[in-house]
């Protein structure tokens, strides 16, 4: 049965035909901008971050900004509190740079000990953390609230800090967040995790993140064509391009 030609024109149209010529030399781009969109997506590292170790947490490494306070056993008239520089160093009259951030509590206290030790018989000191500064992780990308988060007590994993962040887009991809880490040489390292595999309850996937981490969660292969459509494409067709059929 032939259908009718008035049954693809609209009103004020022209036929499907007509319409169809007319966004003919739109096909290419349409062609270009989805593969661009594909190949624009980020490489996505396999490795993953480093696990926690098990057993007990590590011991607290301060950073710069946590408050301390230096007692003496036998001379309570030199205590003072200390706040951590943004050098990572502090300085006592009798102890100058001593290092702070990246060490623990016990391996301050051994320094200062020892500095001590060339002025007083027994020093007995003890280095207390009297205000720690939080911590904080950014996350970017297909979250419905990207930002920095500041973080007190243990650290956040992946799926708590996609959390914090409203969790993930329709558009995101789930199967390869990337993790960027920052060694002591100031480097980042980018780590990739699947958030399907810690969503499923495998705890390897859902990593602990390390104070300053940046996860970023990239776009999905089709939400990037479609991104591509809307912003490329859509807005350029011609408007008489379409067909309707009549119901009766």
């Amino acid at each position: 049965m032939m259908a009718r030609p008035d049954l693809f024109r609209r009103s004020g149209s022209p036929s499907a035909p007509a319409a169809i010529a007319s966004a003919r030399p739109w096909l290419g781009f349409v062609l270009a901008a989805t593969l661009a969109a594909c190949a624009g997506q980020p490489t996505i590292p396999e490795t993953a971050p480093p696990a926690a170790a098990a057993g007990p947490p590590p011991r607290y490494s301060l950073q710069p900004g946590d408050q301390l306070e230096v007692r003496f056993r036998h001379n309570p008239e030199l205590d003072e509190q200390i706040t951590v520089q943004p050098d990572g160093r502090f300085s006592v009259p009798m102890a100058r740079d001593v290092l702070a951030a990246g060490r623990t509590l016990a391996e301050v206290t051994d320094d200062l000990n020892q500095a001590y030790s060339r002025e007083l018989r027994d020093p007995a000191i003890t280095v207390q953390l009297r205000n720690a500064l939080p911590t904080r992780v950014y996350v970017g990308g297909e979250v419905n609230t990207p930002g920095e988060y500041v973080n007190v007590g243990p650290p956040l994993t992946v799926m708590q800090a996609i959390a914090r962040a409203g969790g993930l887009k329709n558009s995101a991809n789930q199967e390869r967040i990337i993790v960027v880490r920052r060694g002591a040489d100031g480097k980042g390292t980018p780590y990739g995790v699947d958030y399907v595999k810690a969503a499923g309850g495998e705890e390897e996937a859902d990593v602990q993140l390390a104070p300053y981490d940046t996860v970023f969660v990239p776009r999905s292969g089709v939400a990037n064509v479609y991104l591509a459509y809307q912003q490329y494409i859509q807005q350029f067709l011609p408007a008489n391009l379409g067909f309707s059929v009549p119901i009766r």
